[in-house]
């Protein structure tokens, strides 16, 4: 009987330990590496009078869907980094207040408003050490 349950207890214990990643890559290992950035778009985006755009963010393209401005890019950093730079920039421009914002682990939001507009900075991790910016701008 103690044979038995000695038995079970060893094959608990290895299932336990390959269950707990013992055999996977670790988080930061299992996160891409960059390579090359994105082009920048020609010119800079049509955004809302004075929205601010942090100047650690590349704005990769713009385009409207009817009355939304959407404008994709990216920031050259974490997306700790990403997230603070533009709460910040939002809390600090004049006539724009956020009215919203939440930080996960692999992605970040922070809605806004102001200059008869509304929107959201989406940011999302695209590998290690940049992260995608995702801008919705609407008009109120």
């Amino acid at each position: 009987m103690s044979r038995r349950l000695a038995l079970v207890l060893v094959c608990a214990s290895a299932l336990a330990v390959a269950g707990c990643g013992g055999g996977g890559e670790s988080e930061e290992a299992a996160a891409e590496d960059c390579g090359a950035a994105p082009a920048a778009m020609s010119g800079a985006p049509t955004l809302p009078e004075a929205f601010p755009s942090p100047s650690d963010v590349v704005y990769t393209s713009a385009s409207k869907d009817g009355p939304t401005t959407k404008v994709e890019g990216y920031w050259e950093d974490d997306l700790d980094a990403a997230f603070e730079g533009y709460k910040k920039a939002l809390e600090g421009a004049a006539g724009y207040a956020v009215t919203k914002s939440e930080h996960e682990e692999d992605d970040a939001e922070v809605n806004f408003e102001g200059h008869a507009t509304s929107g959201q900075v989406k940011l999302e991790v695209d590998c290690v050490d940049r992260t995608n910016v995702g801008l919705t701008i609407r008009p109120e």
